[in-house]
């Protein structure tokens, strides 16, 4: 009796332990890309009837077509979606308990969201809620609004409908900007956070595409890309219709679809060290310098793709390449 009486105690204070002091998130909860029920249930609902009434048939345009699915106002995973600057507003608020001022115009549903990301994602840093949520989270809410969310829900639907043969032939892709990558390596700021973005890379007919899930659009990445050769101090760069002005730099590529980076939080994604080796703490890349490759046009990938897929989405005019020696 004794026994049980000790063993239930100790059962009881694990729990409240794990309740009250360990991290809202975890990386032990499951990947940030995995294949639930309610990822399934999108998936095969609503998303498959679509694709299997498209007339292009071919890998390429299928996975296009849900690229344009996820990202649709209406039937992407954005329907119940927040400002992102509410989410912060309303967990500064909330430690007054004056949250309920920053809900006035959202539907009953987004003001349960905001309560339940709030208390799942934020509490170690409120920045978190851009980057802990699943594909998982972010389907059941419809609530994406931001690059993570995108790419997440983007992947785990691919896998799903297993529109991809080979697991290597796509990855999820952690990137940076240029300018604030630069700007740290100059001053050797370690804990300066660098802005990026994420987004998820395919191979099609022996060539990698660059597809920015956020804005449904791609460009073809440099010839003889592989996401092996980049490694530091080597990197290549990506620019997209959508940001112009922005040069992205690689950080971290997934090894196959089922490879979520492992960026569950702020500082697991965003601080100098996804820049090489996360557990050191130097400066892994070289400085970029941008450098137009002729080579690169929007001819490059013409005869490559199947030809019911060429008139998808615009390639860039140019690809910008990193020359680093």
């Amino acid at each position: 009796m004794k026994n049980l009486t000790r063993t239930s105690v100790t059962l009881i204070l694990t729990s409240l332990f794990c309740l009250f002091f360990l991290p809202a998130y975890s990386k032990d909860a499951g990947s940030l890309i995995e294949v639930t029920p309610a990822v399934k249930e999108y998936a095969f609902n609503l998303i498959k009837p679509i694709l299997d009434s498209y007339d292009k048939k071919d890998e390429f345009s299928q996975l296009l077509k849900v690229l344009e699915i996820i990202a649709d106002p209406e039937l992407g995973v954005q329907t119940n979606a927040i400002e992102p600057s509410k989410f912060i507003i309303y967990d500064k608020l909330e430690i007054l308990k004056l949250g309920i001022l920053c809900t006035l115009n959202l539907t009953s549903r987004q003001k349960q969201l905001l309560k339940n990301w709030r208390s799942k994602f934020m509490q170690s840093n409120p920045a978190d809620v851009f980057f802990a949520p699943s594909a998982d989270d972010i389907i059941k809410t419809r609530a994406a609004f931001g690059c993570s969310h995108y790419a997440r829900s983007f992947i785990a639907v691919v896998k799903a409908l297993h529109l991809v043969t080979n697991p290597k032939d796509i990855r999820y892709t952690i990137s940076s900007e240029s300018d604030t990558y630069n700007q740290a390596l100059t001053r050797q700021d370690k804990e300066m956070t660098i802005n990026g973005h994420q987004f998820v890379i395919i191979k099609i007919s022996n060539r990698w595409i660059a597809l920015n899930t956020s804005k449904s659009e791609w460009v073809q990445l440099p010839d003889g890309f592989t996401p092996e050769s980049v490694a530091p101090p080597r990197n290549i760069s990506i620019r997209f219709p959508s940001y112009p002005e922005i040069t992205f730099l690689f950080r971290k590529i997934g090894v196959d679809i089922n490879d979520d980076c492992g960026d569950n939080s702020l500082i697991a994604l965003m601080n100098i060290y996804r820049s090489g080796d996360k557990n050191n703490p130097n400066f892994k890349w070289n400085t970029y310098t941008k450098t137009i490759s002729k080579s690169h046009t929007t001819n490059a990938l013409r005869g490559a793709l199947p030809a019911a897929s060429q008139g998808a989405k615009p390639l860039m005019p140019a690809l910008y390449v990193s020359m680093i020696k």
